[in-house]
């Protein structure tokens, strides 16, 4: 099944040519669904197993990156991610030390 989806991803180099989840679900017969998560943890774990520099191109899909570029855009949305989590971390540690502290 992985050495399918490297073979797909490789035809997809660069984020102009990006695959969606859905078509890598299509084209390996996965379960049809809204977050596509079978296809989804199958290209990472394809990616890892391969040393394939796969990223996520927004609602674009997949590709393999092919330049400096790609890779800081695709950082770059990642951090912004893990900042916004974090942020809503804090805020519910803090409401929770308030709230206990009104009991």
């Amino acid at each position: 099944m992985s050495e399918k989806i490297k073979n797909i991803l490789l035809e997809h180099r660069g984020k102009e040519n990006a695959i969606t989840s859905k078509q890598i679900s299509k084209a390996m017969g996965f379960p049809m669904e809204d977050t596509q998560a079978v296809s989804r943890k199958e290209i990472w774990k394809t990616a890892e197993e391969f040393g394939l520099p796969v990223i996520s191109c927004g609602n674009k899909g997949f590709c393999i990156a092919e330049t400096d570029e790609e890779i800081k855009e695709f950082n770059d949305n990642r951090n912004k991610r893990v900042a916004g989590i974090r942020k809503t971390q804090d805020l519910v540690n803090k409401n929770y030390e308030e709230w206990k502290k009104k009991k």
